[in-house]
């Protein structure tokens, strides 16, 4: 079942998990939507944007060996609300750091690269905000004295990403970036299966 958003215009707390033909129901063709000028063009181009990773992953089929590229994709920011047309989507892609070294140097993997080094850039050509987090399985997460640098690594971002779209901007500070004030969960957001 969707999330329904609520009187604040955003998701209730927390992360939901969704297909991505439930997200674009949500975000993009639901009826408030509409009168929407932005949205779907938005959907267009994150699509697109995703879709070089998906070549990539059809491309090394058999290197990958059924890993994919984006092991989850998390979406916030003012497309994940009410707002009719949002400037751009916001996006942290979990990405499966296995299948990026088993892809990396091969023909077209540049774009592992390429598809995060210019956010600005990105955002112009796809209307994609887009974050990297190195995503790996991790057994023991209940003895972090026994993860490596890189576990670590992967369990600080994601704790800083999952953080960041619960918060909101408070609207009367000039400074509008994360504070002590603004911790305070105060939205949901989406967490996309491909």
């Amino acid at each position: 079942m969707l999330p329904s958003f609520t009187v604040t215009g955003f998701l209730p707390l927390g992360r939901f998990s969704v297909s991505f033909g439930d997200a674009e129901s949500l975000l993009v063709s639901a009826p408030e939507f509409a009168d929407s000028a932005t949205r779907t063009g938005l959907w267009d181009g994150l699509h697109d944007y995703l879709d070089r990773f998906l070549t990539l992953e059809d491309t090394y089929h058999d290197v990958l060996q059924g890993l994919p590229l984006i092991h989850r994709l998390w979406l916030g920011g003012s497309f994940v609300s009410t707002k009719v047309d949002p400037g751009n989507i916001d996006a942290t892609l979990l990405i499966d750091v296995r299948a990026e070294r088993a892809v990396r140097g091969r023909p077209g993997s540049k774009w592992l690269t390429d598809a995060f080094k210019s956010r600005d850039s990105i955002r112009r050509k796809y209307g994609v905000s887009p974050v990297r987090v190195g995503y790996q399985p991790v057994g023991h997460v209940f003895r972090p004295e026994h993860m490596t640098a890189e576990e670590r690594t992967y369990f600080m971002h994601r704790g800083v990403w999952d953080d960041w779209w619960q918060r909101c901007r408070l609207p009367d500070q000039a400074d509008r970036s994360p504070s002590e004030a603004s911790a305070v969960p105060a939205r949901g957001y989406l967490e996309v299966r491909l």
